[in-house]
């Protein structure tokens, strides 16, 4: 978690890159997926080693004792001894220098997974982005939906005001005052209904995100209205099919089905294996027991006035060994297995070529209908700025109107209704922009998750 987010979340107020960030190291989703890619990495890494030779240190001691034991070379003449002891101290080392490429092979094939587990998580990711930004933006367009409520409470009761006036002077009628009660108490109602969506909408964005459900975000009002890239069509496509993970993916796993196929036959080449090793061993008690045969001899020597044998020395000069092993097997029938595996593994190969090949066109039809809906989303927001800007201008005056009694209240309701209604949609449409405009941004690819959904002096 980067500082800035811990602090975003301390302070328990959360933006829309905030609130994303929170969502990648939190979401159970993204967190299986981030486990499946670390499988996926030591997966790899173990094959790949396996490719250098192996050095391994061993340091053991054994030691046994039996009575009345013939052992298993009693066959041979060769009687067991009634205690065993064996100190080794010792460095080897096998190195498969060959195996007909199979190794080499796994390792690729490895790789290649890792790859397309890494492409995956990425795409998850971008997923992610998309679901909090639309979240996001719903809880916006509550908030609006609040903050207008409260104006057309206040709207209704000046209205509500001006009918009681009218009827104290005999300027309106009874009617308009009960009119005007029923506005105003139904704008009560649709606040307390507004303030509702708007707590149940922050609940869920933080259900989304993997948050506490008291989690608070700040939005910006009025959203942003960053521009449309100006990048040509046919360059956008071109960068996200180099760039989607998505497409990664499909390649990689178009090439993990190969290099399946050419593992088939790697036993058809000869393996070539070396081994090495160096170390000391010393057993205890084949020591003691000669060095006891000759200071038994050697008491026997003296008093026959014999030489005397020299005392055997402690420890071992050390060994080496070094060995090469090659063979070569052929199987001389194998029934069909060895072309019923090619040809599954070549059906995967079909498969994985014609993903990759969907993938393509998907990432094209994706930029296409996001750049198109990025565009409506623009011209809708510019009519909407129009119509909300007449209709707030509209209900004004029909207000005045009726205060001077040139209109009924019916007639001053209606242009407040539509005035209302024009400032939802304008607040829908600049969500329904931003969205447009994340979604362009995930499907060229050029973008992480958090700066797909940055937008920053107005960009």
């Amino acid at each position: 978690m980067t500082p800035a987010l811990a602090a975003a979340v301390l302070a328990a107020t959360l933006d829309l890159p905030h609130a994303v960030g929170y969502a990648l190291a939190h979401d159970p989703t993204l967190l299986a997926r981030r486990a499946q890619v670390a499988q996926a990495e030591s997966n790899w890494a173990s094959l790949h080693a396996a490719q250098f030779p192996s050095i391994n240190g061993l340091l053991e001691s054994q030691l046994g004792k039996s009575a009345n034991a013939t052992g298993s070379l009693a066959q041979y003449g060769i009687t067991q001894l009634s205690q065993y002891s064996l100190n080794t101290a010792q460095v080897s080392s096998v190195y498969n220098l060959w195996n007909g490429g199979l190794a080499q092979l796994q390792a690729q094939q490895a790789k290649r997974q890792m790859e397309s587990a890494r492409a995956d998580l990425q795409h998850a990711e971008d997923q992610k982005a998309v679901d909090v930004a639309t979240s996001y933006f719903a809880l916006a367009n509550k908030r609006v939906g609040v903050r207008l409520s409260q104006s057309d409470v206040l709207y209704q009761q000046e209205l509500l005001a001006i009918a009681r006036a009218n009827e104290r002077v005999g300027r309106g009628a009874a009617v308009d005052v009960l009119r005007a009660e029923s506005s105003e108490a139904r704008g009560e109602s649709a606040l307390v209904s507004a303030q509702a969506d708007a707590a149940n909408a922050s609940e869920s964005l933080a259900q989304t995100i993997g948050a506490p459900l008291d989690t608070a975000f700040a939005i910006p009002e009025p959203l942003p209205e960053p521009a449309l890239p100006a990048t040509p069509l046919e360059r956008m496509i071109a960068v996200a099919e180099s760039l989607r993970p998505d497409v990664a993916s499909a390649k990689a796993q178009l090439l993990a089905a190969i290099l399946a196929d050419r593992q088939i036959d790697t036993n058809r080449f000869p393996q070539f294996q070396l081994t090495a090793a160096f170390g000391s061993q010393f057993s205890p008690t084949a020591y003691g027991s000669n060095l006891a045969s000759i200071e038994q001899q050697n008491a026997l020597n003296a008093q026959l006035g014999l030489p005397l044998l020299p005392l055997p020395p402690r420890g071992s000069p050390g060994f080496w060994q070094i060995g090469a092993t090659s063979s070569l097997g052929f199987p001389l029938i194998d029934w069909g297995t060895r072309h019923a595996e090619h040809r599954a593994a070549r059906a995967q190969i079909d498969s994985a070529t014609a993903n990759l090949d969907g993938s393509k066109r998907t990432v094209e039809l994706d930029v296409r209908q996001s750049l198109r809906s990025a565009q409506g989303a623009a011209a809708s927001l510019q009519y909407a700025k129009v119509a909300a800007s007449a209709g707030a201008e509209s209900a004004r005056i029909a207000q005045l109107q009726y205060k001077n009694g040139l209109i009924s209240i019916a007639d001053v309701n209606s242009a407040q209704q539509q005035s209302l209604s024009s400032e939802i949609d304008l607040q829908n449409s600049r969500a329904n922009y931003l969205t447009a405009l994340v979604k362009l941004r995930v499907a060229l690819g050029t973008f992480d998750p958090v700066r797909a959904v940055t937008f920053e002096n107005g960009r």
